[in-house]
């Protein structure tokens, strides 16, 4: 398997571009439910995620995201939802979509099949800045909205505290936004993701590389990463996003406790930092219009990085009891 991994990443160096494809997020380890069905539920717990996201900050018209998803198991199902904002200039985009899998036990682990059905909205809000705001295709935009269904299908294998890899698309049904007098396209996007956890023989780090490649079919971006996790408390890591960024990430288990008792489940808090290595990095100038006139000029429009802050927590469902009940009647 490590050597199907290895390859894996190999190859996708060989097609990698760079584009804004989807929300995007540094830390999609913990997220891969969000991008592919297969693995909800797969962890056999009940976890809920919630995600921030300042893209590019000090860049005007930077992505502003934000996501909270849900994923939970019953017996050998995984159910869940996913809503998704996302805020790119005056352009607000809404996806929100429930989950569904099934898991096979292969070997030490599980294998997750599973589909996702949803709704994609796209709208422009009535701020828009433009040289000519009187321009016809500019001014039909304002205030318009449009949705479209979202379909997704994916396969996720799960080996507990070992490995993971999935395959998943998403937006597979052809469709277009009907927005005034303009239609856009709809765009399938494609998903591979891997991961692998290598203890450290006689300490209690833990090694976990992953990867994501993500693709639209014109465009492909890949996301490499490796976090190191200490004692099951906190982990540091350091990722590349091919020709956009180097990310580096942080975050804790905060255990809360009852009466005095720590509880099982930790409250996940992480954050990441992206250092942008693209020209957005570099100063310009960008221009503020008002009644088609120049307003104003922000000489040093660049983006110093990008934020993110992830927040998680997961319940462990109490165990079924794995034997017979009945009832002696001597005792009724």
């Amino acid at each position: 398997m490590k050597r199907v991994l290895l390859a894996a990443i190999a190859l996708v160096f060989t097609l990698v571009g760079s584009a804004q494809q989807d929300a995007q997020f540094s830390q999609n380890m913990f997220l891969n439910n969000a991008i592919n069905p297969g693995a909800t539920g797969i962890k056999g717990m009940h976890c809920f995620n919630l995600i921030a996201r300042e893209q590019w900050l000090g860049f005007e018209g930077r992505p502003e995201t934000g996501m909270l998803n849900y994923s939970g198991v019953v017996q050998n199902f995984g159910i869940g939802a996913v809503i998704v904002y996302d805020k790119i200039g005056f352009e607000q985009n809404v996806d929100f979509k429930i989950n569904g899998s099934y898991h096979l036990n292969i070997g030490d682990g599980k294998l997750g099949l599973g589909l996702d059905l949803g709704f994609l909205q796209k709208g422009f809000s009535g701020e828009i800045k433009a040289v000519n705001i009187n321009d016809g295709l500019v001014a039909g935009l304002s205030g318009t909205s449009d949705v479209a269904f979202d379909l997704g299908a994916g396969a996720f294998y799960y080996v507990p505290e070992k490995l993971y890899f999935g395959i998943s698309g998403q937006k597979l049904l052809p469709q277009k936004h009907s927005l005034s007098n303009t239609n856009l396209k709809v765009r399938p996007h494609g998903y591979i993701t891997a991961g692998y956890y290598h203890g450290i023989p006689a300490t209690r780090l833990v090694l976990k590389p992953n990867m994501l490649v993500k693709t639209d079919l014109s465009t492909t971006q890949l996301d490499v990463n490796l976090t190191a996790e200490y004692n099951k408390s906190f982990w540091l890591g350091a990722g590349y996003r091919v020709q956009d960024a180097v990310v580096a990430n942080f975050g804790f288990n905060y255990y809360m406790k009852n009466n005095g008792v720590k509880s099982p489940n930790p409250l996940k808090v992480g954050i990441a930092y992206d250092f942008t290595t693209q020209s957005l990095g570099d100063g310009g100038e960008f221009t503020f219009w008002k009644d088609g006139q120049v307003n104003d000029t922000k000489r040093n429009n660049r983006s110093f990085g990008s934020v993110e802050l992830y927040l998680g927590y997961c319940i462990i469902p109490r165990p079924i009891p794995d034997f017979d009940t009945y009832v002696d009647p001597l005792f009724l």
